[in-house]
């Protein structure tokens, strides 16, 4: 999970990177293809931030992913990064 991810990062500038070559659109059409396999979609910017606000985590988005169908994600597929505050 995410926050066991973040558990690990132990210095302030520590990164969390979360990628997916294929996309978060790709993501979402498995999901929707297959929920019991796939739970859910890739974080969009927005849940990014609200998540990080609810649980009080001391992260900020770095780097925000991509729009799913976007120019930028055909170009560069699902990356989010994610520093210690």
């Amino acid at each position: 999970s995410i926050q066991k991810a973040f558990s690990l990062v132990r210095g302030k500038g520590g990164k969390v990177i979360v990628v997916h070559a294929q996309g978060a659109q790709h993501v979402l059409g498995q999901h929707h293809a297959n929920p019991v396999m796939v739970k859910r979609g890739l974080p969009t910017t927005k849940e990014w931030t609200e998540m990080i606000a609810d649980n009080e985590w001391s992260f900020t988005l770095e780097y925000e992913p991509a729009d799913p169908r976007s120019d930028r994600e055909m170009e560069e597929g699902y990356l989010a990064v994610l520093s210690k505050i």
